[in-house]
């Protein structure tokens, strides 16, 4: 256990499959009577545990200022999982684009046993064969890396770019890329115009990896673990929250709760890179008639909220691009993005609709009840663009969202 502003510390770690590497002494202060009131925080893209960590020191930082009386009895807990940043998306990153052989080393860490399959991909991005048996090669290797199961109807377009003609998917990605082929390029030499697109597609590939592992670890590792942690002190509330793909954890972690009382009093997802249909049923595509967690909602014995911006390209933009190859049917580009939707660029869509507030200064009385979601407007605070991938997505770090949080928890 550590201290962060006075307000205990503790950390889950997680490998890739959900098993619990290390639980950091929290059952048994919990189960010592030592807390009866737990944040639960999931990173989502990063790049290191310390990134993490950083991440946790500022959120946790500003949460124990704002709980009073109540810090005294209460914890932040930073879940660990092996999730990873592509190297060019990262704020602090490289300003010019990444080799093939310099993205195969950085990605190698959150792929173990596959270092060669990443040297083979990066080797093919630097030289870009003009033979269609390395782009089929390249898309076949790339693909390998998704290795976690996607558990859930959403996923469909990914898998699509998985399974789907090479030639097809490189070319889909190209077209989505931030530096794609000129047209005069792609008359000249096709091949060229369809390697500019492979840069994104092992993008793609190592995301859908990270969003399904998430789905994994929040299942089969975080929601048991919540469920022992409740049964040995019936009176703990539980308090969720997730960024980007570990807003997808936190939320699958309701699917692996026992079926007893939950413990969880709050869920809030700061700019979930998942499914804004995930808690709908039925939705209005097709292609999603309901959304995989429509029937866990019951499962959180408080407020639901949801942050979203149009400042956040990230979940504005690729998201809903990298996904839906799998269903081009719709009439415009707007049907699309609305059908592949990610939580952080709109919210929670589903019927009864939630409430639309905007995020708010530390004090206000936003008068959340259980049962509700809320859509949290964050147009004003999670605004800085910090990177040409992602934008606003990770500006989070501010108060206005941790006093969301400490509203939903009614402390």
């Amino acid at each position: 256990m550590a201290d962060i502003n006075g307000l205990a510390y503790y950390e889950l770690t997680f490998d890739a499959g959900g098993a619990v590497m290390s639980d950091g002494g929290l059952p048994a202060a919990i189960s010592g009577g030592a807390v009866s009131n737990v944040f639960v925080l999931s990173h989502g893209w990063n790049s290191s545990v310390a990134s993490a960590r950083d991440l946790y020191q500022s959120m946790f930082g500003l949460l124990a200022g704002m709980l009073g009386n109540a810090a005294g009895v209460s914890a932040g807990v930073g879940i660990l999982w092996p999730s990873l940043l592509f190297p060019e998306d990262d704020p602090a990153g490289p300003a010019a684009a990444s080799t093939g052989a310099q993205l195969a080393t950085a990605l190698a860490p959150a792929f173990p046993g596959k270092e060669q399959d990443l040297a083979t991909i990066g080797t093919l991005i630097d030289t870009q064969p003009a033979d269609a048996n390395a782009l089929q090669q390249f898309h076949q290797l790339a693909s390998g890396l998704v290795t976690s199961p996607p558990l859930a109807p959403e996923d469909a377009g990914p898998q699509a770019a998985i399974a789907g003609n090479a030639a097809t998917v490189l070319g889909h990605a190209a077209a989505m890329s931030k530096l794609p082929a000129s047209n005069a390029q792609g008359l000249l030499d096709p091949f060229k115009a369809l390697w500019s697109g492979a840069r994104e597609v092992l993008r793609g590939m190592s995301y859908y990896e990270m969003k399904n592992r998430a789905g994994v670890i929040g299942k089969t590792g975080l929601g048991p673990l919540l469920g022992q942690l409740g049964a040995s002190a019936p009176t703990l509330r539980i308090h969720l929250i997730g960024h980007s793909f570990g807003a997808r954890l936190v939320s699958y972690s309701l699917a692996g709760l026992p079926d007893t009382a939950s413990p969880v009093k709050s869920l809030t997802l700061i700019q979930g890179a998942f499914s804004h249909f995930a808690f709908a049923n039925p939705t209005p595509c097709a292609a999603v008639p309901s959304g995989a967690l429509s029937g866990v909602l019951n499962r959180v014995d408080g407020p639901m909220l949801s942050t979203f911006t149009a400042a956040d390209r990230a979940v504005g933009w690729w998201y809903p691009a990298a996904s839906m190859l799998a269903h081009q049917n719709a009439e415009s580009i707007t049907d699309l993005t609305y059908e592949w939707g990610a939580m952080g660029h709109d919210g929670y869509q589903q019927s009864p609709a939630g409430t639309t507030v905007t995020l708010q200064p530390q004090g206000y009385n936003y008068g959340f009840t259980a049962g509700s979601t809320y859509l949290l407007d964050a147009n004003k605070v999670i605004c800085a663009d910090q990177s040409v991938f992602s934008g606003a997505h990770s500006d989070i770090r501010h108060p206005e969202v941790v006093w969301a949080t400490v509203s939903a928890a009614a402390l």
